[in-house]
C-alpha cells in the first residue's frame, strides 16, 4: 500500500491504536472546554450554547451596492459579515486617485469617507451582527477611527463598542503582494500603525476585538497549515511583545485578541489543526508572554473556508468542498465561519451563490446534528496524535523563526518567501502530476461542461460614481477644519504617540483616506512612484 500523509507531511498510519498517544494525559493535553489549555474550546458550552458566527464576506461596487447585499443576506439568517475593500483603499488610496483608475469596487467596497463607511452600515443592526473590518495597516489605523467616530455619532458607549478590526501588518508576507505593499508605506511605519491600532483597542474599547495576524492569507499563498499556523501566530507574539514594550500587561490585551484562519479540504488535519493551535497558543501566552487570567490563554478564531481549493472547472463541485470544509472548522471548534461561494475562482459571489453558502452553513447547524456535542473527535487516537504531532511541528517552527529575530527580520531575510515558493511549487508539482487529485481538473474531467452564471463587474459606472461623489463631497465640507486636522495628523506622525485620536479628528473633520495617507507620509518624508 502506498505511503499516506497529510499536506503538511505528517506520515499516516493505516490503523491507529492506544498506544500510538502514549502515556497520555487527560488533564493536560485535553482537559474541559472552556477550561484551560482550551483543547476542547475556548467556552464551557461551545455550540450547545451558542451556534457559531455564520458569516458572510461582503464588499463590493460602492458602498450603496455592500449595503444592499448586507441587508439581503441578514434577512436570509447571516448574523455576521466581514467586509472586504477594495485594491484602491488597502493601499491608502482615494476612488478619484489615478492609481484607482479600473480597481474601483472590483475587489471590495471602496471606502474614501466616513460618510462611506455610515453608508456601508445604514439600516444595520449592527447590535445584532457581529462586524469584521478586514482591512491591514496603515489602513486599518483610518477605518477604526472611522468606526469609533461612527458610534460616536450614533451615541454607542465605546465599552460596549463591538466587532472585529483586522489589524495584520504582514497581511501578504512575500513577492508582489508585499513590495506593492511597502511601495506606498514604510514597512517600519506599518508596524507603528499596527501596534497603535492594538493599543488603542486595549485601552478604550474593551469589546473590541483585534485581529494581528491573518492566517488565512497566509494558508492561500499555498503553504502548509504548520505554516499557516506557525506564521500567525508568531506575527501575534510580535504585535503582543510590542504593546507590553507599551506598558500593557499580557492581561489588558490577550482577552480580545483574535485569528483568522483557512479550513482546508484535508478534513482530518484542518480539524486536528485548531486543536493543536488552542493548545499552543495556550502555552505560548502563558509560558512566554506571561499571562495570569486563563481566558487570556484563550486561541479565538474566525475561519473560511479555502478559496484555493475552488476550481473553475466544474464549479458545482466547490459546494461540496466548501460544505466538507466547513465542517472541518465546526468539528474544529472555530468561533464563525464563512463558507466560500463556488464561483469565487471565476468571479465576486452572485446574489444567489453567496446566499447558497449561507445555506451550507445553516444545514449543517440545523439538520445535521453537528453541533449537539462538544469535540466529539476528543478521544479518537487518530486525532489526539494527529494534533499532538501538529502542535510540535508548529512549535518547532515559530522557535526557528525566533532564531532568526522573528517574524519581521524572517520576512526581511527572505526567509518567508523561500518557504511559499518552496510549498507552492511542490504542490503544484503534486497536481502536474495527479499525486494530488482534483476532481475536475486532473481527473474526472469534462470537456463539455455548461457555462454558470457568473457576476461581471461593471467598474466604469462605479468609478464615475465614486469620483463624482468626491467631488462633490469635498465642495461641501469645512476646507480649515480638514486642513487643522490633517495639521494634527502630520504632527502626531512626527512623534511615537499613538495615531488613533489624530486621526479620528481627522475622518470627522472630513479628510479623506488618501488625505489623511499622504499626510501621513509626508510627516516622514516618504515618496513613492507609481
Amino acid at each position: 500500500m502506498a505511503e499516506s500523509r497529510t499536506p503538511s507531511g505528517v506520515k499516516l498510519k493505516e490503523i491507529y491504536l492506544p498506544e500510538d498517544l502514549g502515556t497520555f494525559d487527560y488533564d493536560k493535553k485535553l482537559g474541559m472546554p472552556g477550561s484551560y489549555p482550551f483543547t476542547r474550546g475556548p467556552y464551557r458550552t461551545m455550540y450547545r450554547g451558542r451556534t457559531w458566527t455564520l458569516r458572510s464576506q461582503i464588499g463590493y461596487g460602492t458602498p450603496g451596492l455592500t449595503n444592499e447585499r448586507i441587508r439581503y443576506l441578514t434577512k436570509q439568517g447571516q448574523t455576521g459579515f466581514t467586509m472586504s475593500i477594495d485594491l484602491p483603499t488597502s493601499y491608502g488610496f482615494d476612488s478619484d486617485h489615478p492609481i484607482a483608475r479600473g480597481e474601483v469596487g472590483t475587489t471590495g467596497v471602496p471606502i474614501s469617507t466616513l460618510e462611506d463607511l455610515e453608508t456601508v452600515f445604514s439600516g444595520v443592526p449592527i447590535g445584532d451582527l457581529r462586524v469584521s473590518l478586514s482591512i491591514r495597516p496603515p489602513v486599518s489605523a483610518v477605518t477604526l477611527a472611522m468606526y469609533v467616530a461612527m458610534a460616536k455619532k450614533n451615541g454607542v458607549d465605546l465599552k460596549r463598542l463591538s466587532g472585529t478590526q483586522q489589524d495584520d501588518p504582514l497581511f501578504q508576507m512575500s513577492g508582489g503582494p508585499l513590495q506593492t505593499h511597502i511601495q506606498f508605506f514604510p514597512l517600519d511605519q506599518i508596524m507603528r500603525l499596527c501596534v497603535d491600532v492594538a493599543e488603542y483597542c486595549a485601552r478604550y474599547l474593551p469589546k473590541l476585538n483585534w485581529m494581528p495576524a491573518n492566517g488565512y492569507n497566509i494558508r492561500e499563498t499555498g503553504v502548509s497549515a504548520v505554516h499557516e499556523a506557525a506564521f500567525a501566530m508568531s506575527g501575534a507574539l510580535y504585535i503582543s511583545e510590542r504593546l507590553m514594550e507599551r506598558g500593557l500587561k499580557p492581561d489588558n490585551f490577550l482577552n480580545r485578541l483574535t485569528f483568522f484562519h483557512s479550513s482546508g479540504i484535508n478534513f482530518l488535519e484542518e480539524a486536528a489543526k485548531f486543536r493543536a493551535m488552542r493548545r499552543l497558543w495556550a502555552r505560548l501566552c502563558r509560558e512566554r508572554l506571561g499571562a495570569r487570567e486563563d481566558r487570556s490563554c484563550m486561541f479565538r478564531t474566525s475561519c473560511q473556508t479555502a478559496g484555493s481549493s475552488l476550481t473553475t472547472q466544474q464549479p458545482l463541485i466547490n459546494i461540496v468542498r466548501a460544505t466538507v470544509e466547513s465542517m472541518a472548522g465546526i468539528l474544529g471548534g472555530v468561533q464563525s465561519l464563512q463558507a466560500s461561494s463556488y464561483d469565487e475562482g471565476l468571479s465576486l459571489p452572485t446574489e444567489n451563490s453567496a446566499t447558497l453558502s449561507l445555506r451550507i452553513q445553516q444545514v449543517l447547524a440545523e439538520e445535521t446534528g453537528i453541533s449537539s456535542v462538544i469535540d466529539p473527535l476528543a478521544g479518537s487516537y487518530m486525532i489526539e496524535s494527529l494534533t499532538d504531532t501538529l502542535e510540535t511541528r508548529m512549535e518547532e517552527m515559530i522557535e526557528k523563526i525566533d532564531a532568526m529575530g522573528g517574524i519581521v527580520e524572517a520576512v526581511r531575510a527572505g526567509w518567508i518567501e523561500e518557504e511559499i515558493n518552496r510549498s507552492r511549487t511542490e504542490r503544484l508539482r503534486r497536481i502536474n502530476t495527479g499525486e494530488e487529485v482534483l476532481v475536475g481538473v486532473n481527473r474526472y474531467t469534462d470537456e463539455a461542461e455548461d457555462p454558470i452564471d457568473i457576476f461581471y463587474p461593471d467598474e466604469e459606472r462605479w468609478e464615475k460614481e465614486r469620483v463624482s461623489y468626491l467631488t462633490r463631497f469635498r465642495k461641501r465640507r469645512e476646507d480649515s477644519s480638514v486642513k487643522r486636522a490633517l495639521d494634527g495628523v502630520r504632527e502626531k506622525m512626527g512623534t511615537d504617540g499613538n495615531m488613533i485620536p489624530a486621526i479620528m479628528d481627522a475622518v470627522t473633520a472630513g479628510a479623506t483616506m488618501g488625505e489623511i495617507h499622504d499626510a501621513m507620509r509626508e510627516a516622514i518624508g516618504f515618496t513613492f512612484e507609481y
